[in-house]
């Protein structure tokens, strides 16, 4: 969801869903550390930091559409490490699609663990997804929720 082309076919993004999702985070993962909505005004990307990660601490990029198209993106800054769920329209892979480690090339999918549409419920289930890759120490499990 980061071009225009891709803006126009995802929508417009959701500023309530931004902040919704923001709550998510705060409520339900004690490893964040801060959360940011980059611009009150016109809303695009909420940032999770995280005090903790795979190999380095990380960050949560989410982007939420009106038409319930999202991204969230999960990378450790100082080694590279990345994952991404998203669902938006694409030629090329399903519509809700996992980018796999180690570095969510857009050119690599696979289909998503994560099968609901509402904010609160897509936050958690990847937060859940998330943790498990974390507890079992392999980012390569991440997308691997029944």
């Amino acid at each position: 969801m980061s071009s225009n082309r891709d803006q126009h076919e995802s929508g417009p993004i959701d500023p309530d869903a931004l902040r919704r999702i923001r709550k998510v985070f705060r409520r339900h993962e004690p490893l964040v550390d801060s959360t940011e909505i980059d611009s009150p005004a016109r809303p695009r990307t909420l940032s999770a930091a995280l005090g903790i990660g795979f190999d380095s601490p990380g960050r949560f990029d989410v982007r939420w559409s009106r038409r319930e198209y999202y991204s969230y993106h999960y990378q450790e800054p100082d080694d590279g490490l990345a994952v991404r769920f998203d669902r938006h329209p694409n030629p090329h892979s399903p519509e809700t699609h996992f980018h796999p480690p180690p570095d969510a090339s857009t050119d690599r999918t696979e289909p998503s663990c994560i099968e609901m549409v509402l904010p609160k419920l897509v936050t958690l289930a990847m937060l859940e997804a998330w943790r498990y890759g974390l507890d079992c120490e392999d980012v390569s499990l991440v997308n691997t929720l029944d």
